[in-house]
Protein backbone atom coordinates (compact mmCIF):
# COMPACT_ATOMS: atom_id res chain seq x y z
CA UNK A 1 0.00 0.00 0.00
CA UNK A 2 1.38 3.39 -1.01
CA UNK A 3 1.74 6.17 1.53
CA UNK A 4 -1.43 8.28 1.88
CA UNK A 5 -0.99 11.59 0.09
CA UNK A 6 -1.73 14.77 2.04
CA UNK A 7 -2.28 18.26 0.65
CA UNK A 8 -1.69 21.01 3.20
CA UNK A 9 -3.99 24.02 2.88
CA UNK A 10 -2.12 27.31 3.24
CA UNK A 11 -4.47 30.06 4.46
CA UNK A 12 -1.90 32.84 4.75
CA UNK A 13 -2.76 36.54 4.63
CA UNK A 14 -0.10 37.38 2.03
CA UNK A 15 2.54 35.86 -0.24
CA UNK A 16 5.38 36.31 2.25
CA UNK A 17 3.52 34.45 4.96
CA UNK A 18 2.63 31.67 2.53
CA UNK A 19 6.29 31.23 1.58
CA UNK A 20 7.26 31.07 5.26
CA UNK A 21 4.52 28.52 6.00
CA UNK A 22 5.77 26.31 3.19
CA UNK A 23 9.34 26.59 4.48
CA UNK A 24 8.27 25.52 7.98
CA UNK A 25 6.09 22.62 6.83
CA UNK A 26 8.24 21.04 4.13
CA UNK A 27 10.29 19.03 6.70
CA UNK A 28 7.02 17.34 7.75
CA UNK A 29 6.82 15.80 4.26
CA UNK A 30 3.51 17.01 2.82
CA UNK A 31 2.80 15.83 -0.70
CA UNK A 32 1.48 19.12 -2.06
CA UNK A 33 0.21 22.53 -0.97
CA UNK A 34 -3.07 24.25 -1.73
CA UNK A 35 -2.68 28.03 -1.71
CA UNK A 36 -5.97 29.67 -0.73
CA UNK A 37 -5.72 32.99 -2.51
CA UNK A 38 -9.08 34.09 -1.10
CA UNK A 39 -7.52 34.29 2.37
CA UNK A 40 -5.01 36.91 1.22
CA UNK A 41 -5.79 40.56 1.98
CA UNK A 42 -4.12 41.45 -1.31
CA UNK A 43 -2.81 38.91 -3.82
CA UNK A 44 0.79 39.84 -4.58
CA UNK A 45 3.52 38.19 -6.62
CA UNK A 46 2.41 34.57 -6.47
CA UNK A 47 5.38 33.52 -8.58
CA UNK A 48 7.38 33.84 -5.34
CA UNK A 49 5.29 30.99 -3.93
CA UNK A 50 6.08 28.86 -6.96
CA UNK A 51 9.79 29.58 -6.58
CA UNK A 52 9.73 28.66 -2.89
CA UNK A 53 9.11 24.92 -3.33
CA UNK A 54 9.42 22.08 -5.79
CA UNK A 55 6.34 20.37 -4.38
CA UNK A 56 3.13 20.45 -6.44
CA UNK A 57 0.96 23.52 -5.86
CA UNK A 58 -2.80 23.97 -6.14
CA UNK A 59 -4.21 27.47 -6.60
CA UNK A 60 -7.69 28.03 -5.20
CA UNK A 61 -9.67 31.27 -4.96
CA UNK A 62 -12.90 30.25 -3.28
CA UNK A 63 -15.96 32.50 -3.48
CA UNK A 64 -18.02 33.19 -0.37
CA UNK A 65 -20.97 31.09 -1.54
CA UNK A 66 -18.55 28.16 -1.83
CA UNK A 67 -17.18 28.57 1.69
CA UNK A 68 -14.37 30.98 0.77
CA UNK A 69 -13.52 34.61 1.47
CA UNK A 70 -13.39 36.19 -1.99
CA UNK A 71 -15.48 39.37 -2.16
CA UNK A 72 -14.61 40.75 -5.60
CA UNK A 73 -16.14 40.13 -9.00
CA UNK A 74 -16.04 36.77 -10.74
CA UNK A 75 -13.65 38.09 -13.38
CA UNK A 76 -11.31 39.38 -10.66
CA UNK A 77 -11.55 36.03 -8.86
CA UNK A 78 -10.49 34.00 -11.88
CA UNK A 79 -7.64 36.27 -13.00
CA UNK A 80 -5.13 35.20 -10.30
CA UNK A 81 -5.94 31.54 -10.95
CA UNK A 82 -5.00 31.98 -14.60
CA UNK A 83 -1.87 33.81 -13.47
CA UNK A 84 -1.02 30.94 -11.12
CA UNK A 85 -1.19 28.52 -14.03
CA UNK A 86 1.05 30.81 -16.08
CA UNK A 87 3.77 30.94 -13.40
CA UNK A 88 3.87 27.18 -12.96
CA UNK A 89 1.29 26.08 -10.40
CA UNK A 90 0.52 22.43 -11.05
CA UNK A 91 -3.23 22.46 -10.40
CA UNK A 92 -6.02 25.01 -10.59
CA UNK A 93 -9.21 24.40 -8.59
CA UNK A 94 -12.41 25.64 -10.25
CA UNK A 95 -15.83 25.15 -8.67
CA UNK A 96 -18.38 23.16 -10.63
CA UNK A 97 -20.66 26.20 -10.39
CA UNK A 98 -18.17 28.50 -12.17
CA UNK A 99 -20.06 30.04 -15.09
CA UNK A 100 -17.03 30.20 -17.40
CA UNK A 101 -15.57 26.86 -16.30
CA UNK A 102 -15.03 25.50 -19.82
CA UNK A 103 -13.25 28.60 -21.08
CA UNK A 104 -11.21 29.09 -17.90
CA UNK A 105 -10.42 25.38 -17.70
CA UNK A 106 -9.09 25.39 -21.26
CA UNK A 107 -6.99 28.47 -20.48
CA UNK A 108 -5.26 26.94 -17.46
CA UNK A 109 -4.71 23.68 -19.35
CA UNK A 110 -3.03 25.66 -22.13
CA UNK A 111 -0.56 26.78 -19.44
CA UNK A 112 0.08 23.10 -18.61
CA UNK A 113 -1.79 23.17 -15.30
CA UNK A 114 -4.18 20.35 -14.42
CA UNK A 115 -7.81 21.13 -13.69
CA UNK A 116 -9.49 20.21 -10.43
CA UNK A 117 -13.25 20.65 -10.61
CA UNK A 118 -14.69 20.90 -7.11
CA UNK A 119 -18.12 20.60 -5.53
CA UNK A 120 -18.96 21.35 -1.89
CA UNK A 121 -22.19 20.90 0.03
CA UNK A 122 -22.03 22.59 3.44
CA UNK A 123 -25.51 21.51 4.48
CA UNK A 124 -25.76 17.77 3.95
CA UNK A 125 -24.05 14.58 2.95
CA UNK A 126 -24.29 13.03 -0.51
CA UNK A 127 -25.40 9.51 -1.33
CA UNK A 128 -23.21 7.26 -3.45
CA UNK A 129 -25.50 7.81 -6.45
CA UNK A 130 -25.30 11.60 -5.97
CA UNK A 131 -21.52 11.44 -5.70
CA UNK A 132 -21.42 9.47 -8.93
CA UNK A 133 -23.68 12.02 -10.66
CA UNK A 134 -21.49 14.96 -9.61
CA UNK A 135 -18.35 13.10 -10.69
CA UNK A 136 -19.75 12.56 -14.17
CA UNK A 137 -20.63 16.26 -14.49
CA UNK A 138 -17.10 17.22 -13.47
CA UNK A 139 -15.50 14.81 -15.91
CA UNK A 140 -17.70 16.15 -18.69
CA UNK A 141 -16.38 19.64 -17.92
CA UNK A 142 -12.78 18.49 -18.28
CA UNK A 143 -11.81 17.64 -14.71
CA UNK A 144 -8.52 15.83 -14.38
CA UNK A 145 -9.18 15.52 -10.65
CA UNK A 146 -12.74 15.45 -9.31
CA UNK A 147 -13.26 16.90 -5.84
CA UNK A 148 -16.64 16.12 -4.25
CA UNK A 149 -17.16 17.03 -0.61
CA UNK A 150 -20.31 17.03 1.50
CA UNK A 151 -21.06 17.49 5.19
CA UNK A 152 -21.27 14.28 7.19
CA UNK A 153 -23.94 14.22 9.89
CA UNK A 154 -23.37 10.67 11.11
CA UNK A 155 -20.51 8.17 11.07
CA UNK A 156 -22.50 6.21 8.50
CA UNK A 157 -22.21 9.12 6.06
CA UNK A 158 -18.43 8.68 6.03
CA UNK A 159 -18.86 5.14 4.72
CA UNK A 160 -20.66 6.40 1.61
CA UNK A 161 -17.62 8.46 0.56
CA UNK A 162 -15.29 5.52 1.12
CA UNK A 163 -17.58 3.18 -0.81
CA UNK A 164 -17.73 5.70 -3.68
CA UNK A 165 -13.94 5.99 -3.81
CA UNK A 166 -13.45 2.23 -3.62
CA UNK A 167 -15.76 1.79 -6.60
CA UNK A 168 -13.88 4.36 -8.70
CA UNK A 169 -10.23 3.60 -8.00
CA UNK A 170 -9.35 4.05 -11.67
CA UNK A 171 -10.26 7.74 -11.49
CA UNK A 172 -8.49 10.65 -9.75
CA UNK A 173 -10.98 11.69 -7.08
CA UNK A 174 -10.87 13.55 -3.78
CA UNK A 175 -13.99 12.89 -1.72
CA UNK A 176 -14.93 12.88 1.96
CA UNK A 177 -17.35 14.39 4.44
CA UNK A 178 -16.67 17.61 6.29
CA UNK A 179 -17.40 18.02 9.99
CA UNK A 180 -16.57 15.92 13.04
CA UNK A 181 -18.66 13.00 11.78
CA UNK A 182 -16.68 13.04 8.55
CA UNK A 183 -13.20 12.75 10.07
CA UNK A 184 -13.14 9.02 9.37
CA UNK A 185 -13.61 9.66 5.65
CA UNK A 186 -10.99 12.45 5.67
CA UNK A 187 -8.43 10.12 7.18
CA UNK A 188 -9.23 6.93 5.31
CA UNK A 189 -10.12 8.35 1.88
CA UNK A 190 -6.59 7.92 0.42
CA UNK A 191 -6.60 4.30 1.60
CA UNK A 192 -9.80 3.65 -0.37
CA UNK A 193 -8.50 5.08 -3.64
CA UNK A 194 -8.70 8.84 -3.09
CA UNK A 195 -6.05 10.86 -4.92
CA UNK A 196 -5.19 12.71 -1.70
CA UNK A 197 -6.74 14.25 1.39
CA UNK A 198 -6.41 17.69 2.95
CA UNK A 199 -4.84 18.90 6.19
CA UNK A 200 -4.42 22.28 7.85
CA UNK A 201 -1.02 23.85 8.44
CA UNK A 202 -1.70 24.24 12.17
CA UNK A 203 -4.51 24.33 14.69
CA UNK A 204 -6.66 27.39 14.10
CA UNK A 205 -5.82 27.53 10.39
CA UNK A 206 -8.49 25.08 9.24
CA UNK A 207 -10.11 25.92 5.91
CA UNK A 208 -13.08 23.59 6.45
CA UNK A 209 -14.92 21.93 9.37
CA UNK A 210 -13.25 18.78 10.68
CA UNK A 211 -9.88 19.43 9.07
CA UNK A 212 -6.94 17.98 11.01
CA UNK A 213 -3.37 19.25 11.02
CA UNK A 214 -0.65 17.69 8.90
CA UNK A 215 1.15 16.56 12.08
CA UNK A 216 -1.98 14.84 13.40
CA UNK A 217 -2.67 13.14 10.08
CA UNK A 218 0.87 11.80 9.87
CA UNK A 219 0.61 10.55 13.46
CA UNK A 220 -2.63 8.72 12.72
CA UNK A 221 -1.23 7.12 9.56
CA UNK A 222 1.82 6.07 11.57
CA UNK A 223 -0.43 4.30 14.09
CA UNK A 224 -2.23 2.61 11.20
CA UNK A 225 1.11 1.50 9.79
CA UNK A 226 0.73 3.31 6.47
Amino acid sequence: MSRPRICVVVTSSDVGEAVETIRILEPQAPDKFEIRLDHMASIGDIEQIRKSTELPLIATNRSRDQGGHWKGSERERLAPLIEAAAVGFDYIDLELSTASIRETGDTVKDESAKLIVSYHDFERSLSVSELDEVMRKEIKLGAEICKIVGTARTMRDSLDYLDFLDSNRERAIVSFGMGEAGMLSRILSPLFGGAFTYASSETGRESAPGQLTLATMREIYGLLGV
